[in-house]
């Protein structure tokens, strides 16, 4: 009995729900200022860093190069799946070199 009540309990969804205050957005603005290149947003938005490990400036610019990258990629693949023709230059000019 114990054991159904249980499994029950395992097939019923969490729900969880966020005020619109709660969203968290981070964005990188564009050159102009006015508008953002890009945004992290999401309710439940955790960051957490290991201070453990990052004792000197040093360590923290490595681990920001690091995210860096990270985020580099990321936008490469958006950048790849999206706009194809970005990447690949047009079939019926000839190159230069």
């Amino acid at each position: 009995m114990k054991q159904d009540k249980q499994e029950v309990q395992e097939q019923i969804p969490e729900t969880i729900t966020f005020r619109t205050a709660d969203r968290m957005t981070y964005g990188a603005l564009g050159y102009d200022g006015n508008e953002l290149m890009a945004v992290i947003s999401g309710y439940d938005l955790e960051i957490k860093f290991n201070m453990r490990l990052i004792n000197s400036l040093g360590d923290a610019e490595a681990c920001a190069d690091a995210l860096a990258q990270v985020f580099y990629e990321a936008l490469m693949e958006q950048l790849i799946n999206e706009k194809k023709d970005f990447v690949k230059p047009p079939a019926d000019k000839t190159p230069t070199l």
